[in-house]
């Protein structure tokens, strides 16, 4: 106990220091140890929870983001599909035209063919018409200097007739 007091320690006051420190310490350990220890621990297990849902985030990111490629592919395939499509039908509507073009090319080549043909058959028989006339006036007036009245008559009536038989 000279130690004690060769350093200035009084045992009595350092056991009521030792006992107050003690009575300190369960307080302190009863009324705000505890209660930091759970703000800790729940504070712990907010965080784990946290990274748990962060992942789970993170995982339903990559699902969508899997599931939008995949929608986007499909999507590419679908625009494909009808642009391909879409090119047939164009093709076959080009084809269909060009087929209508050609039947209405032919018909109205047909049609101005039988009208040329309408014309040159009229053009034909008035040519013929008009050379008869001629042929008639002609034969008139040579058969007027050399065949006599009677003979004239028979011959302009035989001709006459032969003429529009053939005319006709």
């Amino acid at each position: 106990m000279e130690i004690f007091r060769s350093f200035g320690i009084q045992p009595v006051l350092l056991l009521a220091q030792i006992v107050n420190f003690l009575i300190i310490l369960f307080l302190l350990k009863k009324f705000f140890y505890k209660p930091i220890i759970k703000i800790l621990e729940d504070r712990k297990k907010r965080i784990a929870q946290s990274l748990e849902n962060a992942q789970l985030i993170e995982e339903r990111l990559k699902k969508t983001e899997e599931k939008s490629a995949q929608i986007l592919d499909e999507t590419r395939k679908n625009a494909q599909n009808l642009i391909d499509e879409a090119k047939k039908v164009a093709e076959r509507i080009s084809v269909q035209a060009q087929a209508e073009s050609r039947e209405t090319i032919e018909q109205t080549m047909t049609q101005a063919a039988k009208q040329i043909e309408t014309q040159r058959l009229l053009m034909q028989k008035q040519l013929q018409k008009e050379t008869l006339g001629l042929v008639v006036e002609i034969v008139k007036k040579v058969l007027v200097r050399s065949l006599k009245p009677k003979e004239r008559q028979d011959l302009t009536t035989k001709a006459l007739s032969e003429i529009t038989k053939k005319v006709s």
